[in-house]
């Protein structure tokens, strides 16, 4: 796992309980991951380049 990758799945590990969540590759962003709550509510997780961090998009309602 590359190292940006490995940010972006320790990010997700501090802020979800994991076991209360599906989580799948989404590779239109950078590292990034869908997740899915049990509520069916989704968010993407993803590797910034421009910031060079971590970052996050919630699903819109």
């Amino acid at each position: 796992m590359e190292e940006n990758e490995a940010k972006v799945m320790e990010w997700i590990d501090d802020h979800f309980v994991m076991n209360e969540i599906e989580i799948e590759d989404f590779p239109f962003f950078p590292y990034g991951k869908l997740i899915r709550d049990e509520n069916g509510e989704t968010m993407v997780v993803f590797w910034c380049v421009i910031y060079g961090r971590v970052d996050y998009r919630l699903q819109e309602t």
